[in-house]
């Protein structure tokens, strides 16, 4: 109905903009209520939907008056529309006939009229069609100039193309889309669902249609779902992507990557459009690829960067809680003995069996660490008393002399062990180092030991 109103409202603006122009009638004679109806022009030339402009034929070529709707037309204020510009955003494949049109313009009388179309790429890189008739005029110096108006037939253009498709096939589009379609209304309840919904959560659109969207959504998710939804509701036409967990019909969770735009004006829709697709093995992935950027892939334990990131972390939570913390450096003695006397293969084996022994011996908010070869970190959070720290490392000694099996063979090592506690604020790698030094001297004094570190002990050990 909008563009039906558009259309009539065109031929009336025309022959009023063209006597205003040119300070004629249809029929040649000086149409004096024209001029007296000033005010009457002046609210058609801004409200009407198509752009009035004044500009220079040839020469200089200045852009004198742009009416305001060229910013909501083509996206540029008055005062950015400048000649240069026109003539950088006019479509390659038109500027060359709208030029050869420009220079016809010099020797045309004035008082003419004249129309040409072309496209024209707007400020945000959308290509429009312009239909743009002027009137040729001359000022008392004899400076030559246009009046003109633009309008965008963009929409007529496709049609008269054939690319609007017909009902039948952007039916036959949406059902056999990969993503899925739905509207929902400003309370959230479902009242479209494309077919493709069966493949991606396993319901029909008929199970869903009436029901509310925030059903299936995660609960950790639902807050960031109804604000999204909430702040679209501020804006008609407003967009927004996020990722979110939705329950499958099965009972398990799919991550889908979801847009939403606010159509409860457009007549056609009256809703929010949302399209959403499953990204569920794309987040695996990159679960994946966080995992072993963070973990030692032998292992499994957590690796340099990640032992660095908790213990920072817990310098400063265990300063808001009035709490301590301890490192426990571990080395295993025997380690090099296995690698040279069965070989690498067997070493690895060794690794991830001692990385199995340490970890049970932990609670569950301490993190087990490798640092590389046969030295393992292990942060304590939440600390009391120096002995706790002792005690976990005595445990540590004990599971680790218990003998290995290693392929077919029965394999016995001992390890030594450097504890270090701190009190907040303390330095990350202050801590390390101090565990590493105790670590040192508990080997020096015998194997399965460990020993706390203490200033004192950095002067036996030469540091």
């Amino acid at each position: 109905m909008a563009h039906a109103a558009r259309r009539s409202l065109l031929p009336i603006f025309y022959k009023r903009c063209i006597m205003k122009l040119t300070g004629r009638g249809v029929s040649g004679q000086r149409v004096m209520a024209v001029d007296r109806d000033e005010a009457d022009y002046k609210t058609l030339v801004e409200h009407v939907p198509a752009m009035v402009y004044r500009a220079d034929v040839g020469g200089a070529d200045e852009w004198h008056f742009v009416s305001p709707q060229v910013e909501a037309f083509l996206g540029y204020s008055p005062t950015e529309f400048t000649s240069d510009l026109w003539l950088s955003r006019l479509y390659p494949e038109d500027r060359e006939r709208v030029l050869e049109e420009e220079a016809r313009d010099r020797d045309r009388p004035d008082g003419s009229t004249h129309r040409i179309e072309y496209r024209f790429r707007t400020k945000n890189g959308r290509v429009v069609w312009i239909s743009d008739e002027y009137v040729l005029m001359s000022g008392p110096d004899g400076h030559r100039y246009y009046r003109g108006v633009m309008l965008d037939i963009t929409e007529r253009k496709i049609s008269d193309s054939g690319l609007v498709p017909h009902e039948q096939h952007f039916r036959s589009l949406v059902q056999h889309a990969s993503d899925v379609i739905l509207v929902i209304d400003a309370q959230g309840s479902i009242t479209y669902l494309s077919p493709s919904v069966e493949r991606v959560l396993g319901y029909s659109p008929y199970e869903r249609t009436g029901r509310s969207m925030f059903e299936l959504v995660h609960p950790d998710d639902l807050e960031l779902e109804r604000e999204t939804i909430a702040e679209l509701l501020k804006r008609a036409g407003s967009y927004s992507c996020i990722e979110l967990r939705v329950c499958h019909k099965d009972g398990s969770y799919r991550w889908l990557e979801v847009s939403l735009t606010n159509l409860l004006e457009d007549s056609g829709v009256q809703g929010i459009l949302i399209n959403y697709r499953d990204i569920s093995e794309r987040k695996k992935l990159e679960e994946q690829l966080r995992h072993n950027a963070l973990h030692d892939p032998l292992t499994g334990l957590a690796n340099r960067s990640l032992l660095v990131d908790r213990l920072e972390h817990a310098i400063v939570a265990s300063a808001r809680r009035n709490e301590h913390l301890a490192v426990l450096f571990i080395d295993l003695d025997d380690f090099k003995l296995i690698n040279d006397l069965l070989g690498h293969a067997a070493g690895d084996e060794m690794l991830i069996a001692a990385a199995g022994r340490i970890k049970p011996c932990l609670r569950s908010e301490d993190t087990a660490s490798r640092l590389g070869g046969d030295e393992f970190v292990v942060l304590l959070e939440g600390v009391e008393h120096e002995r706790d720290a002792t005690t976990i490392a005595g445990r540590i000694l004990e599971s680790l002399h218990l003998p290995f099996v290693i392929g077919d063979q029965e394999v016995s090592i001992h390890a030594s062990i450097g504890v270090a506690v701190g009190d907040a604020p303390q330095d990350p790698q202050k801590l390390l180092r101090d565990a590493d030094v105790a670590m040192y001297v508990a080997k020096s004094r015998g194997p399965g030991r460990y020993e706390i570190y203490r200033s004192p002990a950095r002067a036996a050990v030469g540091s």
